[in-house]
């Protein structure tokens, strides 16, 4: 026969029911079973939220919305400004380079003409080179020999510095011949010894000292 378990003694039961536990804290409560009536009211909680999400209509954009539209739209309008000045600066670079080659093509040509790539040369555009016509030549103006001039000392001070060195072109304004003329006379006047080749003329400065009366 297979062995049988002990059966509880009254001894044991009554000394269970006397002795004490060593703890004083209250045993863990067991499990609460699964209530119907609040898994119900959960239910309805939920579906109250619901509808009344439902009844609050389409969602309203908040302020951190309106900023962020804000600033996408300052982007883009920033990105889109940039990009107009980057095509206007590269249009007016080469609007400036055509023109300067322009400047550099003296030949100007028309509809219809012929030419041949050795008409694009250096050597040929220098022949088409305007060159600047001086219209304000003294000697040519007055029609005078410059070396026949030697003793008109108001004349050579016109062409000479207050050092007496001889002014160039630039300041003469007269043809590279008559420059030349006018340099070999006053040449010829200071070698002659009867203008100073360091300072005016006497003559000029006795004007400045001793002015004229009237």
């Amino acid at each position: 026969m297979p062995p049988r378990l002990p059966a509880p003694s009254t001894a044991s039961a009554i000394a269970r029911t006397v002795i004490r536990p060593f703890s004083t804290t209250a045993p863990a409560a067991a499990p609460r079973e699964h209530n119907a009536s609040a898994g119900a009211h959960n239910h309805r909680l939920a579906n109250l939220n619901n509808s009344s999400h439902n009844r609050a209509g389409p969602y309203k954009p908040s302020r951190g919305d309106a900023a962020a539209r804000l600033i996408e739209r300052f982007k883009s309008r920033s990105a889109s400004y940039t990009q107009e000045k980057t095509a206007q600066m590269e249009f007016l670079k080469n609007q400036k380079m055509s023109n300067d080659f322009l400047k550099q093509m003296p030949r100007r040509w028309e509809a219809g003409d012929v030419y041949s790539p050795h008409d694009l040369s250096p050597v040929e555009m220098q022949k088409w080179r305007k060159r600047s016509v001086r219209n304000n030549d003294v000697v040519d103006a007055l029609g005078i020999s410059p070396l026949d001039m030697y003793k008109n000392f108001s004349l050579i001070e016109h062409f000479t510095s207050s050092s007496g060195m001889i002014n160039h072109s630039n300041l003469t304004r007269l043809r590279p011949v008559n420059q030349r003329k006018v340099a070999k006379m006053v040449r010829r006047v200071q070698g002659m010894g009867i203008y100073p080749s360091v300072h005016a003329h006497p003559e000029m400065l006795r004007d400045q000292f001793f002015q004229r009366q009237k």
